[in-house]
C-alpha cells in the first residue's frame, strides 16, 4: 500500500474478466486465480462452470484508493491488458 497524501492510502487489484461461453453473461474475477492459475469459475447468472483463462477478454489492475478510516474512496484504472 502506498500513500498519496497525509489522508489517503492506495492499495491495487488485478482483476480479470472473462464471458461465460454458455449464456454470454460477463464474470469477472482476481486476476492471479483466473488466468495465472487458469482456474474454472461459476456464472452467477446460469451456473455454468468454465475455465476463466479460455474464456479471458480483458485484465486490468486497479488503484483503490482509501479515505483516512480506510474505506474506499475511489477506484481507478491503472493498467489495462485486452486478452482476446
Amino acid at each position: 500500500m502506498m500513500s498519496t497524501s497525509e489522508s489517503e492510502d492506495v492499495t491495487f487489484f488485478d482483476m480479470a474478466v472473462a464471458i461465460c461461453p454458455e449464456c454470454g453473461t460477463p464474470v469477472a474475477e482476481s486476476g492471479w486465480y483466473g488466468i495465472d492459475m487458469g482456474s474454472d469459475v461459476q456464472c452467477f447468472e446460469c451456473g455454468n462452470a468454465f475455465n476463466m483463462k479460455e474464456h479471458a477478454t480483458d485484465r486490468a489492475t486497479l488503484s483503490i484508493t482509501l479515505s483516512k478510516n480506510q474505506r474506499i474512496k475511489r477506484l481507478g484504472v491503472e493498467e489495462k491488458v485486452d486478452l482476446e
